[in-house]
């Protein structure tokens, strides 16, 4: 009963949400909706299933998306929006933007005939040194391997057996979806350096086997900023967490030396950045806010005229908070 009742209560505030939500008010001042998505695959693909749910929707519902937002929004690209700004322009009352993180191989598989198809401008932000190589996340990695029923070399190495410690009492537990993902979370604690090192322990790629690759090359990069549609920003070199004790050298690298490596390939500017995990530390911030006309962060939000370039906040989708349009027209109010 009480599962019921908390279920209807969500469903009644997801209709009020969609529906009065300041998505659909008059703006008397300019606001910017910037989307972030990461994953975009069918349920069909061998890659959802070891997918964490808050990583990834389906292709129809990036297509009703895109439709929905037409309703209610002019939708723009980031660089165009930053540049009016900068420039002193009028800007839209209500303007939408999309934005990818990673630069996914998926994003050119699914998501790119999609923008295509609906001439839908949007940002990919990639992280350049892993552009076109057979690097895998951490997160990937780990899933891959729940997955395919590794378990016993992760419980037994750090710092993933105190994470599954944490999670169950049982020798063998559930590995579903939700398993996976609550994993992941608890992993976040630690660095990326020791959560490699972890899986370079146990030899992780024999244990996994064979895994299709996770990113875009310089050549599919390129045909997407061709289109005219999709512009390349940078997320880092190498993907590290900017709110760590990096050195000034590291920090001039992921952030100076990644754009440098994007515009050697697409030959175009990239003056966008996006925070790896949405983590920086002042003197992260003070560099991106000297290298690039504009940063996304991760926090959840809607943006104002007067918000800060380099901390644009945005609105997070999945498939299970967004694969319906009442869903959808909630997830824009910033309410739920």
């Amino acid at each position: 009963m009480a599962g019921f009742l908390k279920s209807s209560v969500r469903s009644v505030a997801t209709r009020l949400a969609g529906r009065f939500g300041p998505h659909r008010w008059p703006s008397a001042e300019p606001r910017l909706w910037v989307l972030m998505y990461h994953r975009i695959l069918p349920a069909t693909d061998p890659r959802y299933a070891a997918e964490e749910p808050g990583m990834v929707i389906q292709p129809a519902s990036l297509q009703m998306h895109i439709r929905e937002l037409r309703k209610h929004f002019v939708l723009m690209s980031l660089s165009n929006w930053v540049a009016g700004r900068i420039a002193g322009n009028t800007l839209p009352p209500k303007a939408c933007v999309i934005t990818f993180d990673d630069g996914w191989l998926d994003n050119y598989e699914y998501a790119f005939p999609i923008l295509q198809a609906e001439q839908a401008p949007a940002t990919v932000f990639v992280v350049a040194e892993k552009v076109g190589t057979d690097f895998q996340f951490w997160p990937t990695i780990v899933a891959h391997l729940l997955v395919s029923g590794v378990y016993a070399p992760l419980q037994n190495t750090e710092p993933f057996g105190g994470v599954l410690a944490e999670l169950s009492n049982v020798r063998q537990p559930t590995i579903n979806r939700e398993f996976i993902a609550e994993v992941i979370r608890r992993l976040k604690c630690y660095s990326d350096q020791a959560i490699f090192a972890g899986l370079e322990t146990i030899q992780w790629r024999q244990l996994a086997g064979p895994i299709q690759p996770a990113l875009m090359d310089w050549d599919q990069l390129r045909r997407l900023h061709g289109s005219g549609l999709v512009d390349v920003g940078s997320h880092t070199c190498s993907h590290q967490r900017l709110d760590q004790a990096l050195t000034t050298t590291a920090l001039e690298h992921e952030i100076v030396v990644s754009r440098q490596i994007i515009e050697g390939h697409i030959q175009a500017p990239a003056n966008l950045f996006c925070y790896p995990n949405g983590d920086y530390s002042a003197g992260a911030l003070a560099l991106v806010e000297k290298t690039y006309q504009a940063a996304v962060t991760t926090r959840r939000g809607i943006a104002s005229a007067g918000q800060p370039l380099h901390q644009l906040v945005r609105l997070g989708l999945h498939e299970e908070v967004s694969n319906t349009p009442s869903k959808f027209n909630a997830r824009l109010s910033s309410w739920m």
